[in-house]
């Protein structure tokens, strides 16, 4: 089950899974995590078989100033929801202080290449469903696959 982030304009589309718990902590995964990961302890997550690079889906209390990551180079921060985006673990955190009402680490990415993940849709590979915070965030990631099978909508080509 994937959360599609960003779509560039070269037409590769990125995604993290988002039911994967793995058998590490935050701790055990990425130090700088813990500046935005409140909790040592709670789970990483894999991501994708792309990479290794951690990086934090956050829900934030307001996101007013937080349109581009807090990096040396300027990059927009994409927002999944209106009050969830992502950071990256080398941000700088101070814009983000006290803005965090939750977030999870994850561990890789899923990438396709231009027209890749829309030529599978089309395919039918995909059940389609709207994320929400509780689906993003949720207490029970091992159920969620079960969960939103059952709630979703079958593609048509």
């Amino acid at each position: 089950m994937v959360l599609i982030v960003d779509r560039e304009p070269s037409g590769t589309t990125t995604a993290i899974a988002i039911n994967r718990p793995l058998d590490q902590q935050v701790i055990d995964s990425s130090a700088l995590a813990l500046l935005f990961v409140p909790e040592p302890s709670a789970p990483a997550f894999w991501g994708g078989p792309m990479g290794s690079d951690p990086a934090i889906l956050a829900q934030f209390s307001a996101v007013d100033g937080l349109e581009w990551f807090h990096l040396p180079i300027q990059q927009r921060r994409p927002f999944v929801l209106p009050d969830v985006g992502l950071i990256a673990v080398a941000e700088h955190p101070g814009p983000l202080e006290g803005r965090i009402r939750r977030a999870r680490l994850f561990v890789g990415l899923c990438v396709w290449g231009r027209g890749q993940l829309g030529a599978e849709v089309q395919r039918a590979a995909w059940l389609l469903g709207q994320a929400t915070v509780e689906v993003l965030f949720s207490t029970r990631p091992e159920r969620l696959w079960a969960d939103l099978v059952a709630r979703a909508q079958p593609t048509v080509p």
